[in-house]
Formats: C-alpha cells, structure tokens, sequence
C-alpha cells in the first residue's frame, strides 16, 4: 500500500514540473517576443528621426546655394497635399460641434457656440449626468388611503386588505 502512494505522489510532482516546465517556455517566449516588439519600435522612432533630420539638412543646403525658388516649390507642394486632410479635419470638427450643441438647452447652445470642441464635450457630459432620467414605464401603487376604483377586477388578498376602502366606495354612491 505504501508502495502505491508513493508512486501516485512521484506521478503529481511529475506533472508539476512539466507545468512549471510549460509556464517557463511559454514566459521565455513572451519574453522574447516583448524584446523584439521593443526593438521594432526603437528601430522605427529612429528612422522617424533621421527622416526629420536628412529633411533638415537638405532644406538647409538648398538655403545655403540660395536656391529659394526650388524651396519655394517644395513647401508649397507639401503645403497644398496637407490643405485637404485640413479641410476635412475642420468639416469633421464642425459635424461634431453641431451634434453636441443640439444636445445642449437652447438658452445655452448661443454660450457655447464658439468653444473648442473638448469643452462641449466636456459640457455635454456633465449635462447628461445631472439630468435625471425619466423611466420609461410608470407603475401604479394601490394604497390603502385612495379611493378603490373598480372593485371587481382586485385579487380575493387585495379585496380583504382594502375592505374598508370597498365599504366607502360604496357608501360614496
């Protein structure tokens, strides 16, 4: 009998080495892919920044040549691509403004008309938190106190617990 326990405890501590075991690869690998993903981002942060400075340095050597007219072109080239993201960020900004002021009182939406748009947000979000909401579905309280309507659809427990009310209503007519 011995024999056989200590056989089944060799088995259980077997099978949490292979565990720690698996645990142990599989944080090696988390490891190793964390590593990697660190070095991707390093190696692009740099090229970022040497694509910034190579810009630089040739914007800089056109200036020393006094070759303004190709500078000119360049950055005007370069500006006019960007006018259209522009354009749509300021119609996007707009469309935003407006939803967010039809969510605002009336007498309020002339006060904040020319806010930026993280401050109507901010307003809006205040606003919807102090207003409380209605509930959808109102329900009725049968109170002891108010005049019974119509007896006959109450239950046999209501009728006893409002016998009295009952008695009145009809006293009433």
């Amino acid at each position: 009998m011995s024999e056989e326990n200590v056989v089944s405890n060799e088995t259980v501590v077997d099978n949490d080495t292979e565990n720690v075991t698996q645990e142990s690869a599989q944080n090696e690998y988390i490891a190793e892919s964390k590593k990697y993903r660190k070095r991707a981002q390093d190696a692009e942060t740099q090229l970022a920044d040497l694509q910034k400075q190579l810009k630089s340095q040739e914007n800089n050597k056109l200036k020393e040549k006094e070759e303004f007219k190709t500078l000119a072109e360049k950055l005007e080239s370069e500006n006019n691509s960007l006018n259209s993201y522009k354009e749509k960020y300021e119609l996007l900004v707009e469309k935003r403004k407006v939803a967010l002021l039809e969510k605002l009182p009336e007498d309020k939406r002339e006060q904040f008309n020319n806010k930026d748009l993280d401050v109507l947000e901010f307003m809006v979000s205040q606003l919807d938190i102090k207003a409380p909401n209605e509930p959808q579905v109102r329900a009725t309280v049968k109170t002891p106190e108010k005049e019974i309507g119509d007896w006959t659809k109450l239950s046999a427990e209501d009728k006893r617990s409002n016998w009295a009310n009952i008695v009145k209503s009809f006293k009433k007519t």
